[in-house]
């Protein structure tokens, strides 16, 4: 063959090549489109076999016996309650009642009297830990 049909062959290939690659890449753009849309619109038909499905009914057991569930007053430790009112009225004094430690004092237990300042005498609190606390045996 001539030099001349040989290149007119081989850049007949070339296009057809490159048709051929373009349409694979069409056919994969297509299919992954199908594919987008078809779990787009299987949740909505998921909701709708959801609801329209019937309802399967359990019954419950009878109780055998009733169970008491503890309150937030018998169940809780005083301990962290003594630490906080321990805490803020050993920060509170007489001389300033108005302050946040003294209101908090009073209304944690408004019975006790704040604690009158003495010069020298109580160094600054660093923290008060609460080591043990244990029930009576009315449960209190």
């Amino acid at each position: 063959m001539s030099p001349g049909k040989q290149t007119s062959q081989s850049e007949a290939a070339a296009p057809i090549a490159a048709g051929a690659r373009l349409e694979a890449i069409r056919r994969r753009a297509r299919l992954s489109h199908v594919a987008v849309w078809t779990v787009i619109a299987a949740g909505p038909m998921a909701l709708c076999a959801a609801v329209t499905s019937t309802p399967t009914t359990v019954a419950a057991a009878p109780a055998t016996k009733p169970t008491t569930v503890p309150t937030a007053a018998t169940a809780a430790a005083p301990g962290g309650y003594a630490q906080l009112f321990v805490s803020v009225w050993l920060r509170s004094s007489t001389d300033d009642e108005t302050s946040a430690q003294a209101r908090l004092a009073q209304s944690l237990a408004p019975d006790v009297d704040l604690p009158d300042p003495v010069t020298g005498v109580q160094p600054k609190l660093a923290s008060v830990t609460a080591m043990r606390s244990a029930r009576t045996a009315s449960g209190q």
